[in-house]
């Protein structure tokens, strides 16, 4: 989920193709030149660079934060925020708001100096759930999520050795989650298999070649089975621990990278359905961009440089919704942006804000389902930093319904740009779907604003099924998607609407939804095409 949603992840691949071979596949805009001729036609402009306003600063309760996730945790399509604290030995929940800002935290007990937290599903309910370990002994909890954004007694969890980091992800594919953990002390990772109750027992703790400074969870050779990186500050790799499909490891596989640094993040930079990494230097004045090659193993792609500064947090996001990724960063008290060309280049890091208390953790999340890209942060040690997306919506779009939402909320539906007659660039982005799973691209109409479930899955539809069209599509570990649909060069076209949704079927281990089959659905998006 979000930031890969504090660490929990999504990853087996339903067919859900099947329930739709009866529909027509005939390209919906395709069919209307010819009805109605061709012609030329120009491309979309350049989104130009974002002017991002002053902060939202709300107080999470607590102090020295060290961990941040977002996820839904009430179920109402809002996405809420979850920071650990260490000094006060607490998680900080800010529920967000339909407005777009946070409530001020409130607290659920941790351990003694907690040093990182996961959202996911422990207990099989559907309802989301935090772990938290401590960074200076064995203790961990986890709480069982009530369903309305509290959460009930924390119960102990025993670990090994003290935590640098935890994730929650069904390592094992027995449907349960499963927690697994990097050594704040020695050069090790461990991975303890839930039972579906709340139960950890450990199952194996593997040496690695290095202490892991961080580590990320996604499919890197593509096998549809979750994989881990990690990287650390004693060597100039990154290392891949592949899934052997028995809930254990395959040995290593390493990248010699220059990635010796302590931050790590997961996305697809260059588009090409193929798990890529972002990592900070040895010296945290730059980011390196790492490609992967779908077998585990990466290459590096480029670097920039951030001047003057030293990054601490790290995250990727599309903030100028041009379905390209971004680089966010935190560096000192500088929050930064580095803009993607999405061939895995990104431009000079540019300043979003300056925070004179110091910026650190950074998340990038579309807080309500508008399809817009917000940013948090932690401002100091115990506030978060709300940075509103400014980003203007395209002439002849017009979102609409609610869909049904997964556990990173409202799932939107928007592009990169105006409908345009003859937009060769032109193209859907879709916020907060699972991530990294398929989905089917639905056009065609009528629009359906209160939404229906007329193929019996437990998810809300939105478009008509008057015409249909259907494609597959893919979301990366953000639950961000993007699919290109041209607009033809066709005068007669304009003034057509196009109603758009994306349908989803979420790993039934970790998913929200209410849906039996874990089906959930986005807004509906109405597009009209424009001169």
């Amino acid at each position: 989920m979000r930031n890969v949603v504090g660490g929990a992840v999504r990853f087996r691949v339903p067919p859900m193709a099947a329930k739709f071979r009866n529909q027509s596949l005939v390209p919906f805009l395709t069919l209307f030149a010819t009805a109605c001729g061709g012609g030329g036609g120009s491309t979309a402009p350049v989104t130009p660079t974002l002017v991002f306003g002053a902060p939202q600063l709300i107080g999470t309760g607590g102090a020295n934060a060290r961990s941040l996730a977002i996820a839904d945790l009430d179920h109402d399509g809002i996405a809420d925020v979850v920071v650990a604290n260490e000094t006060f030995a607490s998680i900080s929940v800010l529920k967000g708001q339909a407005s777009g800002s946070l409530a001020t935290g409130v607290l659920v007990p941790a351990p003694s100096l907690v040093a990182s937290l996961a959202v996911g599903n422990v207990d099989g309910d559907r309802v989301l759930d935090l772990v938290a370990a401590s960074g200076a002994s064995t203790q961990a909890t986890w709480s069982r999520g009530v369903g309305d954004g509290t959460f009930a007694a924390a119960v102990g969890i025993t670990m090994p050795w003290a935590c640098r980091k935890v994730a929650l992800i069904d390592w094992n594919a027995d449907g349960n989650t499963d927690l697994i953990a990097a050594s704040a002390q020695t050069a090790e990772i461990a991975l303890l298999l839930g039972d579906g109750t709340g139960n950890f027992p450990l199952s194996q703790v593997v040496a690695t070649l290095f202490a892991p400074a961080d580590f990320v969870v996604a499919d890197f050779n593509a096998d549809a089975l979750p994989d881990l990186a990690y990287t650390g500050a004693a060597a100039l790799n990154i290392a891949a621990l592949r899934n052997d499909g028995l809930g254990g490891f395959l040995p290593a596989v390493t990248s010699a990278v220059q990635a010796q640094g302590g931050r790590l993040v997961v996305g697809d930079v260059n588009r090409d359905l193929i798990v890529d990494l972002v990592g900070t230097s040895s010296t945290g004045d730059r980011f390196f961009v790492y490609l992967g090659n779908g077998a585990g193993a990466f290459t590096k792609a480029a670097e920039r440089e951030v001047a003057g500064v030293s990054i601490n947090g790290l995250a990727l996001g599309d903030l100028d919704g041009d379905g390209k990724v971004d680089v966010l960063a935190t560096a000192t008290n500088q929050l930064l942006v580095s803009y993607g060309d999405g061939a895995g280049a990104f431009g000079a890091a540019e300043s979003l804000h300056t925070d004179s208390l110091g910026a650190t953790w950074v998340a990038a999340s579309d807080l309500v389902g508008d399809s817009t890209i917000d940013v948090f942060y932690v401002s100091g040690s115990n506030r978060i930093g709300v940075l509103r997306n400014p980003r203007l919506a395209p002439v002849g779009l017009l979102a609409y319904g609610q869909g049904t939402p997964d556990c990173g909320g409202r799932i939107s539906m928007w592009a990169n740009g105006s409908p345009r007659v003859g937009n060769s660039s032109y193209g859907y982005l879709t916020t907060n779907a699972p991530p990294s799973s398929v989905g089917i691209a639905l056009q065609g109409g009528p629009a359906d604003a209160a939404g229906s479930d007329p193929l019996g899955i437990g998810a809300l539809i939105h478009v008509g099924f008057g015409l249909v069209t259907t494609k597959l599509v893919f979301s990366d570990p953000q639950g961000n998607c993007f699919f290109a649909e041209p607009v033809p060069a066709v005068p007669g076209l304009v003034g057509l609407p196009i109603y758009v949704q994306t349908l989803w079927q979420a790993d039934l281990s970790s998913t929200c939804s209410t849906s039996a089959g874990g089906y959930v659905s986005s807004v509906g998006l109405t597009s009209t095409i424009q001169p």
